[in-house]
């Protein structure tokens, strides 16, 4: 079967200063006898775990928060941080990072006029470089494009893989052919021959945690991996460390660890402000793209996202482009547990809730419109809803 795919982009302007890696990485912050908060617990388990799925869930937990270091072949040539826990820790080990920890890209388009045009080495401009690393200094002198990206929740992603193709795609319309302004693109993405559809990634361009955790281990940590087969992580360097640096059961507790991490749980809040919010919620469109919820293989899950594609940047924006990704399309991430992942948007600028509203344009634009319209009171309602999610 042949998917309809959208191609997408992101920028904004900033580049990222590329530092120099010195010194040892600080101790774990858990070992194997750190206490497993609660099921359904910021930084618990998703369901409850047999005493073997237990077992794998914290070693996961120990490798994604395990500092590598040089001997470890961390790094080789950059990297954006020496382990998962450094750029996802709040509120909780796997959450969201702050703005300190944004990436940078960096990439051509002739000043807008196009063709984009990736330059050698890549779009990503790394924050770390080791001192026997042969990396790339800065971005080079042809680059006129530049995005930042910041690190966003992992709590509740594997709820997501549970989400059906069909559920998400019932929720497309790339042809916006109910003419609300709305349009919503699956992103595809070939792998060995098959197209499978995109669930990860501001951009969507992942579909699995293990595809996940291979890929930002090679990418944002250097370290190689043994599971290449899928096009995600690199499995050797040249760092003179003996490959793959991490063990395939390391990879695939680190995956079960990520795909088992409960969702943010609701505030809970019983003020009469939260329900005036959620409808003002729907009755402005928010919910066009936050979907509230989804069915999954375990019931209905309440992420408010439809993870699809959406053009939410002003028509003058640039950035990076990916294959089969047009500049200024991000995935729509889940509000659940927004309040406590700021700042907001795909490159952190939006400092609160208000700042990120205010941000959408494109698709958003009428929404923005009608939520700018609002009294002060209901701006305060929809707030505390979102601030209750």
């Amino acid at each position: 079967m042949k998917h309809s795919t959208f191609a997408i982009v992101a920028v904004t302007a900033a580049v990222g200063l590329v530092g120099v890696f010195a010194g040892s990485s600080p101790a774990e912050f858990v070992d194997a006898n750190t206490p497993v908060p609660p099921v359904g617990a910021e930084g618990g388990p998703l369901f409850p775990l047999s005493g073997g799925q237990l077992a794998s869930w914290i070693n996961g937990r120990r490798v994604f928060d395990r500092d590598f270091e040089s001997d470890d072949g961390v790094g080789f040539p950059d990297f954006n941080g020496d382990s998962c826990r450094g750029c996802h820790q709040d509120p909780a080990i796997g959450g969201a990072g702050g703005l300190d920890l944004n990436v940078s890209r960096f990439a051509f388009d002739n000043g807008g006029a196009g063709p984009f045009m990736n330059l050698p080495g890549g779009q990503l401009n790394h924050r770390f470089r080791r001192p026997d690393s042969p990396g790339r200094e800065d971005p080079p002198a042809t680059a006129d494009v530049f995005e930042q990206r910041q690190a966003p929740s992992i709590l509740g992603l594997g709820l997501i893989e549970l989400v059906p193709e069909s559920e998400i795609l019932a929720n497309a319309d790339p042809n916006d052919a109910n003419g609300d302004g709305v349009f919503g693109h699956a992103r595809f993405v070939n792998i060995n021959g098959v197209d499978e559809l995109g669930r990860f990634g501001w951009k969507a361009g992942v579909p699995s945690l293990l595809d996940f955790a291979n890929d930002a281990m090679s990418n944002e940590v250097g370290i190689t991996v043994p599971d290449v087969s899928r096009g995600f992580g690199f499995a050797t360097d040249a760092d003179g460390f003996p490959d793959p640096e991490i063990t395939l059961g390391e990879i695939q507790d680190l995956s079960f660890f990520m795909s088992n991490l409960a969702a943010p749980p609701r505030g809970g809040a019983t003020s009469p402000l939260v329900a005036n919010g959620e409808a003002l919620f729907s009755q402005i469109g928010c919910d066009l793209c936050h979907v509230p919820m989804l069915n999954s293989t375990v019931g209905p899950i309440f992420p408010y996202s439809n993870f699809l594609l959406h053009s939410v940047a002003p028509p003058s924006f640039r950035g990076m482009e990916e294959p089969s990704a047009p500049a200024g399309f991000y995935r729509t991430p889940p509000l659940w547990g927004i309040s406590k992942t700021g700042p907001y948007m795909h490159d952190g600028s939006a400092e609160t809730l208000m700042d990120a509203i205010f941000a959408h344009r494109g698709e958003a634009s009428v929404v923005n419109a009608m939520f700018t319209n609002l009294s002060a009171g209901e701006k305060t309602e929809l707030l505390a809803f979102l601030n209750d999610l």
